[in-house]
């Protein structure tokens, strides 16, 4: 049976659910989804977390650690992260036990299928661009962020946006009634062994959409699936299920809270599909008052003249954008730390970094973030710094631990200067330092 059907039957089914990794922001936000079906819901991590303290106000069980002691009998189902492997002893408990297993990635799409849907997939910009659909039309959301003055990353309705993951695959499984895509641009080598297999991804999630499919027209692999699709739909003599309409960035900067042509982009993607409910002032307005999703372009330090913004830019496309958008702030520095995350990723792109980093002075890098990979041949810092030219060497600095990065940083720092810690791994520790003041 097709995995997210099954997770429609049990979901109809109802009973007790059990999550691993829940303090993670796509868990945690199907955790609280699954609550709100009126299932029992528990769930384990590692370590204590904000989500796991939102889940436990929500009146879901949270234990601290994995333990095969969380699963018994009285658990009808077991959701799992995607870092989760079968290995893992809680998932081989429920097997043993006869207690079917699903992905996160798998259960979010089912439990759309009886709500308006909108789906916004994309390799950049999508947490961003579904938080701007959320406020704009103040509907449900399940978004991988924490959206500022919002309590949690997820609530029902019956109109509901929700970030669809490609990083897995499991954005096929999606049949929105609605679709954007941001953009797309190979990512994810950890699973997807071509750039052709990651792209039919969002073939895929095209042809299962019902109703309509935005997307970026200043995008070439998004026009190119589109077009793919619409043309072998004319050659079938089949009508397409759907219209497929481009968004632009318009000629007349969109009022934003927040810098940035990506955005402006981003914005423009919301308003495209927010006019379906909303009239154009209204969204306009709307967008003016936007709340930043944390650890996106979110200021963690401001004083004595230095300004400090976290960002969870990890690809070199994102961190391109986050100095460009920097750069229209006028800084007389700008600073940053860089956290590489996963060694396929390091590898996969590690010539194309460099330039992303184009307008930083002085740049700290410390080592990669494995993300649950082993290390790989030509996957480590060591091997990023080598794609560095000579133009670099006075103004890039390898730290061996993220204390020894952040203890070098501090002294460097003057008024005017503004540093950029970036990554989407646990350099968050520096961002949270740099709120309790340098």
């Amino acid at each position: 049976m097709n995995p997210v059907d099954l997770a429609q039957q049990l979901i109809e089914k109802g009973g007790h659910v059990h999550l691993i990794g829940a303090g993670g922001i796509g868990m945690a936000g199907v955790a609280f989804l699954l609550r709100e079906r009126g299932f029992t819901v528990t769930g384990c991590d590692v370590q204590e977390n904000r989500q796991t303290d939102w889940l436990r106000k929500n009146g879901i069980r949270i234990f601290t650690g994995h333990d095969e002691g969380h699963i018994s009998n009285e658990i009808g189902w077991l959701v799992r992260s995607t870092a989760v492997p079968d290995t893992h002893p809680e998932v081989r408990c429920a097997l043993a036990l006869g207690i079917p297993v699903s992905r996160r990635g798998e259960v979010l799409p089912a439990l759309m299928r009886d709500r308006t849907c909108i789906a916004v997939s994309g390799t950049h910009g999508k947490t961003s661009t579904t938080a701007m659909i959320a406020q704009m039309l103040d509907c449900g959301y399940c978004v991988g962020g924490e959206i500022a003055g919002t309590e949690g990353v997820a609530k029902d309705a019956p109109l509901i946006v929700v970030e669809a993951d490609e990083s897995d695959g499991t954005v096929a499984g999606y049949t929105p009634d609605y679709a954007v895509i941001t953009n797309i641009e190979y990512d994810h080598m950890e699973h997807h062994a071509s750039e052709a297999d990651f792209v039919g991804c969002f073939e895929q999630f095209v042809q299962n959409t019902r109703k309509k499919v935005f997307y970026c027209a200043d995008d070439p692999i998004s026009r190119n699936v589109v077009q793919t699709f619409q043309s072998a739909q004319e050659q079938a003599g089949m009508p397409a299920p759907h219209k497929c309409e481009p968004f632009f960035c318009p000629a007349r900067r969109i009022p934003l809270s927040i810098p940035g042509i990506h955005n402006q982009w981003n914005a423009a993607a919301a308003l495209a599909v927010c006019r379906l409910w909303k009239p154009e002032d209204e969204l306009l307005d709307a967008l003016e008052n936007i709340r930043p999703v944390r650890r996106r372009f979110e200021t963690v330090f401001e004083d004595g003249g230095i300004r400090i913004i976290s960002d969870y830019a990890h690809h070199p496309t994102e961190i391109s954008a986050l100095v460009q958008a920097v750069l229209e702030m006028e800084p007389r520095r700008i600073l940053a730390v860089f956290q590489p995350h996963r060694y396929t990723r390091t590898l996969a792109l590690g010539a194309d970094f460099p330039t992303g980093f184009q307008g930083v002075e002085k740049l700290w890098l410390v080592p990669v973030y494995a993300a649950s990979e082993e290390p790989v041949k030509g996957g480590t810092t060591q091997d990023l710094i080598a794609h560095f030219p000579e133009s670099w060497n006075e103004r890039l600095k390898y730290c061996q631990t993220l204390d020894a990065a952040w203890a070098d940083i501090q002294p460097e720092l003057r008024e005017g200067d503004l540093l950029l810690i970036v990554g989407a791994g646990d350099i968050e520790q520096l961002a949270e330092r740099a709120r309790k003041g340098l």
